[in-house]
């Protein structure tokens, strides 16, 4: 398959996801989306300013980028990461169902993202335990920092290495 039909069946794909997702998929709005999910990371606003500029040719202000992110977000195609201030595209959008009770696995070393899906009776439990202690929980999405296989690997060489 050429380059060029390529690049129309991945605009065909986003165009049909965003259609699925009730938004008008705009240049703009896919450049983003595509952007995010090229890059194959959680990134910032700016960071993301800086790959459509470099990888797709495209120079977006950054308030037009924060409004289609929070368009995005608001569809469910796109997380908010809070703790690092980064977004990334959600990796269960083919399955269009909503996903209520997400964690992201974030590598400290390599700032790799996994998004992961907690059963909803572990959902209920630390909802029970937090309300417990007087507290309404405002998002049921939960981050955690750690180390990746792949850091913890890197690392186990360099020390049997020193």
């Amino acid at each position: 398959m050429s380059q060029k039909n390529n690049k129309n069946n991945q605009s065909d794909e986003f165009v049909e996801i965003f259609n699925y997702a009730g938004i008008k998929p705009t240049e703009k709005r896919i450049a983003i989306f595509k952007g995010l999910k090229m890059a194959g990371k959680a990134l910032s606003p700016y960071e993301l300013v800086q790959y459509c500029k470099q990888n797709l040719g495209l120079t977006l202000p950054a308030v037009s980028i924060y409004r289609i992110l929070d368009l995005l977000v608001a569809a469910d195609l796109v997380h908010k990461l809070d703790t690092v201030n980064k977004y990334i595209c959600c990796t269960h959008i083919d399955c269009h169902k909503p996903h209520p009770h997400t964690q992201f696995l974030i590598c400290s070393m390599c700032q790799k993202v996994e998004e992961v899906h907690m059963p909803a009776d572990l959902m209920a439990q630390l909802s029970a335990q937090i309300q417990s202690h007087g507290y309404q929980l405002n998002s049921p999405q939960f981050e955690f920092q750690g180390i990746c296989t792949a850091c913890q690997a890197l690392e186990e060489g360099q020390m049997a290495n020193a």
